[in-house]
């Protein structure tokens, strides 16, 4: 069962490690070492969570009882690091969920369109080629969102040194197929995952509190 993300409680800091790259070293008759590559890997998220009235605290108790019983959630992995938009300036992926409802769930408002991927990309790929604003470009370092999947850049390259196409080289590798024209997130970053392990909420006396829970790459 998916558990949505409660849009109102406060994330203190996320910290994500991309881990199981390498298996247990290979030692051949020679006596040598070799690490043993792996094709994928998983992401490892660290979240410190926050909550400081009722509501935000009752919100986070029954999110973290619910993930306990090893349901998904897709966590919002905000981060300041973000591209330019259409207009050359830096996107805003802070925004607020809006208070109309006690259950909102979910981001506030669509995801940037302006990056979509130029060609179809395969299960396993390295590599994507994506289309881009003509004042914005992806570099080295940011994380983008193909579905509900996250990916570092590690390597961007202009296509035939066009200002509106690029080539990006991800960490890890491409998890599903995707066809031409499918939306890259670049400021709504998500990722499917499931809780390995959190602390405890106070439970008496003060409505607020502080716990750090560490969620896997649900597959």
């Amino acid at each position: 069962m998916e558990i949505h993300f409660p849009g109102n409680i406060r994330i203190k800091r996320i910290r994500a490690r991309l881990e199981g790259l390498r298996l247990s070293p290979f030692t051949n008759i020679d006596g040598e070492t070799f690490a043993r590559p792996q094709m994928n890997g998983f992401w490892r998220v660290e979240m410190d969570l926050m909550c400081a009235e009722e509501d935000e605290y009752l919100a986070l108790s029954s999110f973290l009882t619910a993930m306990r019983g090893g349901n998904t959630t897709v966590l919002p992995m905000t981060t300041h690091w973000l591209p330019n938009g259409s207009n050359g300036r830096r996107l805003n992926g802070f925004q607020e969920a809006p208070e109309f409802t006690a259950e909102h769930a979910g981001f506030a408002s669509d995801p940037f369109p302006g990056f979509t991927l130029r060609a179809p990309c395969a299960r396993r790929n390295s590599f994507i080629d994506v289309n881009t604003p003509e004042l914005s470009r992806l570099r080295s370092g940011h994380d983008i969102t193909i579905g509900e999947r996250l990916y570092k850049v590690v390597n961007a390259v202009q296509l035939d040194e066009s200002a509106t196409a690029q080539r990006l080289s991800l960490m890890p590798n491409v998890r599903d197929d995707r066809a031409a024209g499918a939306l890259v997130i670049v400021d709504q970053l998500r990722l499917r995952a499931q809780m390995e392990s959190a602390g405890d909420l106070e439970a008496w006396n003060i409505p607020s509190g502080e716990v750090t829970a560490i969620f896997i790459e649900a597959f």
